[in-house]
C-alpha cells in the first residue's frame, strides 16, 4: 500500500487565508484561531458556522451547534481553521465579525449585527 502525503490546501473566507478544508480534525492544532464549518456536495462548498476560540480543534469536537451543522449539511462535513500567531484575541474577533458580516445566510451560531 503507497502512502500519499495530504498537501496544506488554503482557501479564502471573506479574504482571510483558512486551512482546509478538512474531513477530520486531526491537523486542528490545540490552539487559539478561528474555525469554519463546511459542507460540501462534491460541487459546491457551503459554510454552516463560524466561529473564535482558545482551542479550535476542541472547539470542533464539542461543539453544542453540531446538530444545526447536521441540520444544514449537503453532503460532507468538513473543517476549516485560521491561525495567525500575530493576531490578538481582538484581531480574531474582528474577523470574525467581518466573516459574519459579509456572509449573512452562515446557518449556525450568532448572528453580528
Amino acid at each position: 500500500m503507497v502512502t500519499v502525503s495530504q498537501l496544506r490546501v488554503h482557501q479564502s473566507i471573506a479574504g482571510y487565508m483558512f486551512e482546509g478544508p478538512y474531513s477530520g480534525l486531526e491537523r486542528f492544532p490545540g490552539e487559539e484561531g478561528l474555525y469554519a464549518v463546511i459542507s460540501s456536495d462534491g460541487k459546491e462548498y457551503y459554510l454552516l458556522d463560524v466561529g473564535y476560540s482558545k482551542n479550535v480543534k476542541s472547539a470542533c469536537q464539542r461543539n453544542p451547534r453540531k446538530s444545526c451543522w447536521e441540520q444544514y449539511r449537503r453532503g460532507e462535513l468538513q473543517f476549516s481553521f485560521l491561525r495567525d500567531p500575530q493576531f490578538t484575541e481582538d484581531m480574531y474577533r474582528l474577523a470574525l465579525d467581518e466573516i459574519r458580516k459579509r456572509y449573512r445566510r452562515i446557518p449556525c451560531g450568532k448572528v453580528t449585527k
